[in-house]
């Protein structure tokens, strides 16, 4: 009778974790099967071979590739936000009782592996949010670019009024840039080079009055400045920009990984 007790016991216990963990297996699942989209989303340069730094740069196509990340990013939130949710509703469910500790042990492994697979969202949270702000700053820096273009253009031939007429635009552009360019997402040393910008534009805009007012040392004054502008700023080298921007992600990809293989079974 004892016998039929304890083997009555063990079944009822596996009966009763079964349940649970079926649920936080098939969440698991789910939640690692997105890991690749997650991680080349973290791995993904939305630049790649756009230099915006050359006599032409290609801003439309940048934007194009500003629009792709942005709708990625929201996918990927709505990835992270459905795991979560569904994780968080069967860790509870791992929990021991009398009736489940024969499968303690099976219990325990996968509560470890919801908590791995959390940790692993909350990393990707926070990329999401870095990214967020990004691109949320980059917007409006190339609508400055684009501002940029165009006075390149009209000085070229030579037109006063559409230079004139691109300054308040690019001016706006350039000021929402620097309001947004906030770390960590935005590494503190570009806001010495964004300052630059806005003051050439200042310049610039020196340089358009004093012309139509005929004042000829306000032109020579504000052309001299334009050109030290122009050679502050050609000295820029965003390599190390760059180099901080991996550096924010690179933690963040890391705990990724190593959290999800966990979550994974590995």
């Amino acid at each position: 009778m004892v016998f039929l007790l304890i083997i009555g016991y063990v079944l009822g216990g596996a009966a009763a974790a079964s349940g649970p963990v079926a649920r936080a297996d098939t969440a698991l699942h789910t939640a690692v099967s997105h890991n690749n989209e997650m991680a080349d989303t973290f791995s993904n340069d939305p630049f790649k071979g756009i230099d915006l730094k050359s006599d032409n740069p290609d801003v439309p196509a940048a934007k194009t590739a500003v629009a792709t990340e942005k709708q990625k990013l929201s996918n990927w939130q709505a990835l992270v936000l459905s795991d979560r949710t569904a994780l968080q509703h069967v860790r509870p469910e791992l929990k021991s009782s009398f009736l489940t500790l024969p499968e303690q042990a099976t219990l325990d492994r996968h509560r470890q592996r919801v908590d791995a697979a959390l940790s692993a969202l909350n990393s990707a949270q926070k990329g999401i949010d870095l990214f967020t702000s990004e691109l949320g700053f980059i917007d409006p820096f190339l609508d400055a670019v684009a501002g940029f273009e165009a006075i390149g253009k009209a000085a070229t031939a030579e037109d006063l009024a559409g230079i004139k007429a691109q300054l308040p635009g690019t001016g706006a552009s350039i000021q929402k840039a620097i309001d947004l360019a906030q770390p960590p997402a935005i590494p503190a040393d570009l806001g010495p080079t964004l300052k630059a910008i806005q003051q050439m534009l200042n310049d610039i805009q020196g340089l358009v009055t004093a012309v139509q007012a005929n004042d000829a040392a306000g032109t020579q004054k504000y052309a001299a400045a334009v050109e030290a502008d122009s050679n502050t700023l050609s000295k820029y080298d965003a390599t190390g920009i760059e180099a901080q921007i991996k550096a924010l992600y690179q933690p963040l990809m890391d705990a990724y990984d190593r959290d999800m293989k966990i979550a994974a079974g590995n």
